[in-house]
């Protein structure tokens, strides 16, 4: 499964990050054996990215899932959007989102949008 993240330099909430991690995951099938996320930043959520990898690499690893954080630049992406198996964004409540998302929602990408 390949998922694209982004976020704005206000998300900080570690938490909301895991439960869309786990939504994603949730969604994989049975017969994917990568799980590859693809990060356009900011540095804080690459952080995060990271640390979720460090952490369950060695579970993910037992069912013979690879795991990894790739960070891309947002053209990447957006050239890149078909595929992509799930997006995600993360921002506080009131925040507009991305253009990448509203390109991603056009091209039929599942979108998952988390703000707390």
């Amino acid at each position: 499964m390949l998922v694209g993240i982004q976020g704005t330099k206000s998300f900080s909430d570690y938490g909301i990050f895991l439960r869309a991690m786990g939504t994603a995951l949730s969604s994989m099938s049975t017969s994917d054996k990568k799980f590859y996320i693809y990060s356009t930043g900011p540095s804080s959520l690459n952080s995060m990215a990271h640390e979720f990898c460090n952490v369950s690499e060695r579970s993910l690893r037992a069912r013979g899932i690879r795991v990894r954080v790739i960070k891309v630049p947002p053209k990447w992406i957006k050239e890149s959007i078909l595929d992509i198996d799930y997006f995600i964004y993360f921002s506080k409540p009131k925040e507009p989102v991305s253009d990448l998302v509203d390109y991603a929602e056009s091209k039929g990408v599942d979108i998952g949008i988390y703000r707390y």
